[in-house]
């Protein structure tokens, strides 16, 4: 959490422009790194900018990802082993020692001042008309996961609105939550409000970014990078000058403290929420943190308040309180306190500062016990959640610490990483220390002038604790970051980067995407498993072994196999024992697809996991350490198979080299994302309880939704006074209107123009109505092949056949249940657009089994989808049952709304979020086949990508193009395998209308077999010839990596029609 601070904030602690740069000579490694620095990012817009001369080229780093204009900092050979950098900036500030890597060429990068900026979430942000004002980006158009309705719920003051906002657009966003385009939502850290502002007010001063974090220059870039390092400066002020208010502007340039690195600073609270620690043998993570506040009033008396939460910031009120902090309280909780000086003198206002901080009690969420804990000398109950100062001082208890410092005293030899794998976790608005207050003393003695703004950097100038009454009160406000990031891109290139110029990978969450040292298992299996839901979930892959590097717009990997591994997955659990094998790095990589191999969350592992250590796992001598050695955190992936872990609770710290299969995962960040809303999402009903979320009138929608027409274009026989039930008829008295849904209308797809040449109906359909004991329902002779185009709605005599999700769900027949059918069987018989088949039973009405033909111009086109419905007894009340019969073996999704376990994922079924666009399920007027049309026309579209959660604000978004491409690319190949599973296993009961559909050669057919594989020759031939510009949108034109697998499904399609 961000800590606001009521300050003013003066130019000096801002990083202004430069108009010339002295050479690098004779100055600091931080002054030269701050020199080009300034360059970079201010000198274009100062005044000077337009005469400096232009830079000369430099030599560019061999990554797609870098645009054609970026030029390096300084001139550098394109290729240098780390170790021999002959720039000081380079080797001292950046370059980490990579034992995994071959040589490859680090340079500092800086884009054009023509380049836009795309703000983020948690961006470090000040006006370009008021550069004294510093904010943190809360929300942005982007970042679809900030996008929560009524955001004013979060904030304490009313939201503001910058004059160019639009009054209209203000409003949205205060119901949807969702940001205008170019606009993004800013709490002020130096004016205490939160506003919504357009982007071009702002200047992006640093954006947070750690390792193990993917990243992208730009979103449209197909190549990505992980952060492995990081470093940052930061401007300080000290907060013991705010006792009598804010200071006085002439003292400004003496109290700042200007471009201090990171790693000499330290939390001012020793524990902190989020943080590792070991207790025995026990890893957590502490969720809350309870202290003791001591604050000095205005007389020079200190007291310790009985009830800290009762105290309140001047201005604001925060979460926790730190040193520097002013604040007030009732008189009271003073009164009540424990006093350290003076005594409660009721005279005496209630407030002051705060001087001193405790921690007495800590919560922890326990992660995991040690492997083979059995034998621990330790009790095997988990301890208790909350943990008091005799526990968490125990000389059992240990903190996690990666920061540079604590491996400072090994050799880089010995370690194999770079200290600068960490730094102190610091952001705008924490309260810091100096690790080393004597020494920054004399570092910081004020006799440093930066010559490229003329500014001192300050002085540091200590309290003595005897002028405090003995507290330490050197303490300091974080008013600005900025910092520099080593990036390993997917080619291997490393680059360093001011971590403002890259942006979070927006694919990031890609399951087919990998990265350099990750380990991947082949989607091939070693044997076939025995059926049933066992065996289904076990997995044996074929071949597992480590990427190399990846051809990112190629959709390519380069993969190293292991020999003689032993890797089997229950489900998403890596089954014990597993092996490997032995990897040889002298034999050369195999190219594969992407869309080939997947990597297992179970197996792999990333930087930043933190991980158990199996007792056998660790070949070094570890003799001399004291603390947990079975516990640590991912720095590196080797290319060699094996995982570089450190291990940050142990006396002294080290870094330790460990085989993927000896490591498990304990705690991930990635654990702290969103788990509760994936399982809201997860298929189960969902019900917006903001009943006002907007002032859309559900009947504006419901005027979408006209008299469908049917087959020739007459409208459906329907009585309008037989549609209610009996139970509805008094209740819904005056509206018994049945609402049909015109296909034209939904998001703009005309399905009757989009899906494949219509199959036309030789018969007309009975228009008798259906009762329960009728004996005239529609039928067909089984045996006999179709030679004319099915009916698309039947009433069969056969039973219902044993694949249908719903055979044992129990059945009803109350006379209004048998009604409704009836009614929904009437629509349905006369009213089916093109291409949509369904089929129910005399024996069981409530069964429904329907076959959709996938829409032209789709990734969907000419594919069969076969999806299972169940009316229960609460029908109508409550919507249809759905399964979808997912065909891609694991493979992925085929559709963010089709889930592999069947789930359907849509606004009328009662599992979507119902919003203005999206109508829930309404018992008067809603039908199965709006159901139907809705599956159609708004989850079988062209840019299936927009369909996750949250995305469709971003539909003309370009920096979303390059990711809906690669959705539609999966997304077009998996479901030609929907071609081939269905006419390869029986469909019933489609088997005779799957065979007309695909394989009839009759006149009047439609041959779909025959167009989806010429289709396909086509995407294959075009995307084979499209050059390294081209560009792709998924669907006429895609990666080579997705050529690989059309062109598998083509040759199975081939072998269908061959076998016809």
């Amino acid at each position: 959490m961000f800590v606001r601070a009521a300050l003013n904030l003066p130019s000096a602690l801002l990083l202004p422009a430069a108009a010339e740069l002295p050479a690098d000579e004779d100055r600091s490694i931080v002054e030269a790194f701050l020199s080009r620095l300034f360059h970079d990012r201010f000198l274009t817009d100062s005044p000077a900018a337009s005469s400096a001369p232009p830079p000369q080229p430099q030599p560019q780093p061999q990554h797609q990802s870098a645009p054609n204009n970026l030029v390096p900092f300084s001139a550098a050979t394109s290729a240098f082993a780390p170790a021999q950098l002959s720039d000081p900036i380079t080797t001292e500030y950046a370059s980490p020692r990579r034992r995994s890597l071959p040589a490859a060429a680090i340079q500092m990068q800086r884009l054009p001042p023509h380049v836009d900026v795309v703000f983020r979430v948690d961006d470090t942000v000040n006006k370009k008309e008021d550069r004294n004002s510093i904010g943190v980006v809360d929300r942005s158009f982007t970042d679809v996961d900030t996008h929560e309705p009524r955001p004013q719920r979060e904030y304490g003051e009313d939201i503001e609105r910058h004059h160019e906002i639009p009054l209209a657009e203000f409003n949205k966003f205060m119901r949807t939550g969702i940001p205008p385009r170019g606009a993004v939502l800013v709490s002020w850290q130096t004016k205490l409000k939160t506003e919504l502002i357009p982007e071009a007010q702002l200047h992006l001063l640093d954006r947070a970014l750690y390792v193990g974090d993917v990243v992208k220059r730009r979103a449209e870039d197909h190549m990505s990078g992980t952060v492995i390092a990081t470093k940052a400066i930061c401007n300080l002020f000290p907060v013991s000058q705010f006792i009598n208010g804010i200071p006085a502007p002439s003292t400004h340039n003496e109290l700042a403290l200007r471009y201090i690195p990171a790693e000499d600073l330290i939390n001012v609270h020793e524990y902190v929420q989020g943080a590792i620690v070991v207790y025995g043998d026990w890893v957590g993570r502490i969720e809350n943190v309870y202290d003791e506040v001591a604050i000095r009033l205005s007389n020079n008396s200190v007291v310790v308040v009985e009830d800290p939460s009762e105290l309140q910031h001047e201005e604001v009120t925060n979460e926790r309180m730190s040193v520097g902090d002013l604040v007030k309280t009732k008189k009271g909780n003073l009164r009540r306190g424990l006093w350290k000086y003076g005594a409660f003198d009721p005279n005496i206002k209630p407030e002051g500062m705060v001087v001193e901080t405790r921690t007495i009690e800590i919560d922890v969420q326990w992660l995991e016990r040690s492997i083979g804990a059995q034998d621990s000398q330790y009790a095997a109950d988990e301890p208790p959640v909350n943990l008091g100062r005799d526990e968490f001082e125990s000389p059992n208890f240990y903190r996690y610490d990666a920061a540079p410092s604590a491996v400072e005293f090994l050799s880089l030899a010995a370690n194999g990483v770079d200290a600068d794998y960490h730094v102190t976790d610091v952001a705008v608005g924490d309260r810091v220390r100096f690790k080393d207050l004597a020494g920054a003393a004399v570092k910081y003695d004020g006799s440093r002038v930066f010559d490229f703004e003329e500014m001192p950097q300050g002085k540091l100038t200590r309290l003595p604790r005897t002028e405090t009454l003995g507290y330490d009160m050197n303490v300091f406000l974080v008013m600005q970051t900025t910092t520099q990031v080593t990036v390993q891109w997917q080619d291997l290139t490393l680059t360093n980067d001011y971590s403002s110029r890259l942006i979070p990978d927006p694919n990031v969450e890609d399951d087919d995407e990998v990265w350099p040292g990750e380990i991947v298992c082949s989607k091939e299996d070693k044997a076939k498993h025995s059926p049933g839901q066992v065996g289904q979930l076990m997995k044996e892959p074929l071949r597992v072994g480590v990427v190399q590097q990846v051809k990112s717009r190629d959709r390519i990997a380069n993969v190293r196999w292991f020999k003689n591994h032993d890797i089997k997955f229950f489900g998403a659990d890596l089954l014990r024992p597993a092996v490997t094998g032995e990897l040889s790095m002298s034999e050369p990589g195999e190219d594969i697809s992407l869309y080939d191999v997947y990597s297992s969350p179970a197996l792999t592992r990333r930087r930043g996991d933190f991980v158990l250590i199996h007792p056998s796992g660790i070949q070094q001598d570890l003799s001399h350490i004291n603390g947990p050695t079975w516990f640590g955190e991912v720095v590196d992936l080797s290319l060699d198979g094996r995982v570089i872990v450190r291990l940050g609770a142990a006396k002294p710290i080290i870094d330790v080299i460990v085989s993927y299969e000896n490591v498990t995962l304990a705690y991930s960040s990635d654990m702290d994302n969103g788990f509760l809303n994936n399982e809201e999402l997860d298929g189960d009903s969902i019900e917006d309880t903001d009943e006002d979320i907007s002032d859309f009138d559900s009947a504006s929608f419901n005027e979408m939704w006209i008299e469908y027409e049917g087959m020739e274009g007459e409208p459906p026989e329907v009585d309008e006074a037989d549609w209610s039930t009996e139970e509805e008829e008094e209740a819904e008295a005056d509206d018994d209107d049945v609402s049909m849904p015109d296909v034209e209308s939904i998001d703009g797809v005309d399905t009757s123009k989009t899906t494949p040449d219509p199959v036309t109906n030789s018969e007309s359909t009975d228009p008798t109505p259906i009762a329960m004991e009728s004996a005239a329902s529609e039928s067909r002779d089984n045996t006999k092949p179709l030679d004319e185009a099915p009916s698309p709605f039947l009433i069969l005599d056969t039973p219902p056949p044993s694949s249908h999700h719903y055979l044992n769900n129990t059945s009803t027949s109350s006379t209004a249940f048998m009604r409704r059918i009836g009614k929904e069987h009437k629509i349905l018989r006369g009213s089916l657009p093109p291409n949509i088949f369904v089929r129910t039973w005399e024996s069981r009405l409530d069964l429904i089994r329907v076959l959709m033909i996938g829409p032209s111009d789709t990734p969907y086109e000419y594919a069969p989808f076969v999806i299972d419905f169940h009316l229960g007894s609460s029908y109508p009340q409550t919507p249809p049952e759905a399964f979808f019969h997912s065909w891609t073996d694991g493979n992925g999704p085929v559709n963010p709304n089709l889930y592999e376990d069947g789930k359907i994922c849509l606004s009328l079924l009662g599992t979507w979020h119902t919003d203005e666009r999206n109508e829930s399920w309404s018992p008067a007027k809603s039908t199965l086949l709006q159901v139907l049309v809705s599956i159609m026309g708004l989850v079988l579209v062209k840019d299936p990508y927009y369909n996750e959660a949250g995305y469709d604000v971003q539909r003309a978004a370009p920096e979303t193009r390059l990711n809906s491409a690669l959705y539609t690319e999966r997304a077009y190949f998996r479901a030609r395998a929907f071609i081939s599973h269905a006419l390869s296993n029986p469909v019933e009961p489609f088997a005779e209308e799957l065979q007309y559909l695909y394989r009839n050669a009759g006149p009047n057919a439609p041959r779909l077999l025959e167009k989806a594989i010429e289709a396909a020759k086509d995407v294959v031939e075009r995307s084979s010839k499209a050059g390294e510009d081209g560009e792709r949108d998924g669907l006429r034109t895609i990666s080579l990596g997705a050529v690989v697998m059309l062109k598998r499904q083509v040759e199975k399609l081939e072998l269908l029609r061959q076998s016809t």
